[in-house]
């Protein structure tokens, strides 16, 4: 979209859906301890941490660094775009108050990250850890990543490949499932 679009409207609209989307998640992560039990929720996040790791490694393994599945990717994310402009009622009741570019950015973002490793690491972390720390450290690595990919998306992907990126993220869970396996909440 920032590609179509302006950047700051895109930026401005997938960073509002993170926003709602954290908020959401730590009060989640806030309510589930008070239905389960601690010790349950400790066990199911460190599970979850180490499925995600694994899982990010194993698409990092599987993954190729070919411009092909670059391209793509992008065009399915166009595809996706392009599937979305029937709705020209719905854009127009709310274009009194927000650009219909905003909608989209919001409603694209909002959808792709509901039930996504972001929102359930959230969610984990805020149910043995601070909510309110679990939510600023979420928005502001949120706001990193969202910010770097509407402003230098294709100059990044073409510098670093999702191979990378992956195994990181795989690594990154794998550290957070070791945490909580040896460092429950008291």
């Amino acid at each position: 979209m920032a590609m179509r679009h302006p950047k700051s409207i895109v930026l401005s609209g997938a960073l509002s859906a993170l926003f709602v989307m954290t908020i959401l998640s730590t009060g989640l992560g806030r309510i589930v301890p008070n239905l389960i039990s601690r010790k349950h929720t400790n066990s199911a996040a460190t599970v979850l941490y180490l499925f995600f790791g694994l899982r990010l490694l194993y698409i990092a393994w599987r993954s190729s660094d070919s411009k092909a599945s670059q391209k793509k990717e992008i065009e399915e994310v166009e595809e996706k775009l392009e599937a979305g402009q029937g709705k020209a009622a719905f854009r127009r009741f709310f274009s009194r108050f927000l650009t219909p570019i905003f909608l989209e950015a919001f409603i694209l973002t909002f959808l792709a990250e509901w039930g996504d490793r972001s929102q359930i690491a959230t969610i984990a972390l805020a149910t043995h850890k601070n909510a309110i720390g679990v939510a600023i450290g979420a928005t502001i690595g949120h706001t990193i990543c969202t910010s770097v990919a509407v402003i230098g998306g294709s100059m990044l992907a073409s510098k670093i490949s999702q191979r990378t990126v992956a195994t990181i993220g795989g690594l990154l869970f794998l550290g957070f499932s070791l945490s909580s396996y040896f460092y429950p909440p008291l």
